[in-house]
């Protein structure tokens, strides 16, 4: 009898130490995951470089690949007069900006893919719809200061450009960013970060011939550079401040390209500087973007160039709520004729329901176009979801 009363007490004196036992291993498990997923986000972030993806979901996990996917959508009307010259007339209309769907995935193997399709992309009028890749590319993440990429991305050339179209504060971007980047282009990129990410850097090289083209226009590449650098990252007037400045150049040899001016034949350059700082709830940006035209016709000057820049401020009167937001911009399109430039002031109030996840924007648009002498105004409304 006291030999089975002693096993019982032995027994019962053992599981208050196996429970205690069982709930640290669960909370190291758990701790660990963490720790993982801080790492993968980690890792996203200098992957993307400048651009910042929506939140995306976890939908499978299989062996050594995960895979999540993720989209967008911006549903928009405008009013009031045509605007500038993107706007393909002054009619009233709610349309669909964007609406994406993508799908991204990470191999343990340190390589990583983005596919994106992008269903109604088109800020001119559009007879219909059709389903185009924006994003299609394969990226190598062994080493954070040297990333290799492989496929159809953005191309490293404008600041503006390169941030995520979900996270921008305005509903349009600055007519300079548009007319003279480069947007997405097929191409490898070899890019990283160093010096506990105060230096980026990016080059790539590239068919030149624009999206969605799997071919090249003639037997040379588009080279395209960027350095980024943070000269600042502290705090000021007791708030958190960062200050960033880059400069990126591109070049190429054309042959009867599409451009927004028309099919181009001949050598292109370009040159872009910019800056941004932050502090606190305020945030200022401004670039400078310049390309040079060389013509093989060099008819009738030769060559000529094409150059503007843009300044914008944001300021949140209720945290990470309520926004305010100003840009004025101007873009000429030839240092060889004279008053042909575009000039704007974009005057905005964002509302975040939860970040730029859900998002409400509310943009007026006041611009000096040549060729009208009547300042052309138009508002912009835009309802955003991101998932």
């Amino acid at each position: 009898m006291r030999s089975v009363l002693c096993f019982l007490l032995a027994a019962l004196a053992a599981v208050p130490i196996c429970a205690q036992d069982d709930v640290e291993t669960r909370l190291r498990k758990l701790e660990a995951e963490v720790e993982e997923l801080k790492q993968e986000n980690a890792q996203l972030r200098k992957d993307l470089g400048t651009e910042v993806v929506a939140r995306q979901a976890d939908v499978k996990e299989a062996g050594h690949a995960s895979l999540q996917v993720g989209g967008l959508i911006q549903a928009q009307s405008e009013a009031g007069d045509k605007g500038d010259s993107r706007f393909s007339d002054a009619n009233t209309r709610v349309f669909l900006r964007r609406a994406r769907v993508n799908v991204s995935g990470k191999f343990v193997e340190d390589f990583n893919f983005r596919l994106e399709m992008d269903l109604a992309g088109s800020l001119s009028n559009s007879a219909a719809f059709r389903a185009q890749m924006t994003d299609g590319y394969i990226n190598w993440s062994r080493f954070g200061a040297a990333n290799i990429r492989v496929g159809q991305f953005k191309t490293p050339f404008g600041f503006e450009q390169l941030y995520a179209d979900p996270r921008l504060y305005t509903a349009e971007r600055s007519l300079v960013s548009d007319r003279l980047t480069l947007s997405r282009q097929i191409g490898v990129q070899l890019a990283g970060a160093g010096l506990d990410d105060r230096v980026n850097y990016a080059a790539g090289l590239f068919n030149g011939s624009g999206i969605n083209q799997n071919f090249n226009d003639n037997d040379k590449l588009m080279a395209v550079g960027r350095v980024g650098f943070v000269p600042f990252d502290g705090r000021m007037f007791g708030k958190a401040a960062k200050v960033t400045v880059g400069a990126n150049g591109f070049r190429t040899t054309d042959t009867n390209v599409p451009l927004a001016s028309g099919a181009f034949t001949g050598r292109r350059r370009g040159v872009g500087l910019d800056a941004q700082a932050e502090v606190g709830p305020a945030e200022v940006w401004g670039e400078y973007l310049r390309d040079t035209f060389e013509p093989s016709s060099r008819v009738p000057a030769g060559g000529f160039s094409s150059d503007g820049w843009y300044a914008q401020a944001t300021y949140y009167l209720i945290a990470n709520k309520l926004q305010l937001a100003e840009r004025l911009e101007t873009f000429d399109p030839s240092d060889l004729t004279v008053h042909d430039a575009t000039r704007s002031l974009v005057s905005g109030v964002n509302w975040y329901f939860k970040g730029h996840d859900l998002k409400l924007q509310l943009d007026w648009m006041r611009s000096n176009v040549p060729g009208i002498s009547k300042t052309q105004q138009k508002v912009i409304a835009r309802l955003q979801t991101a998932f």
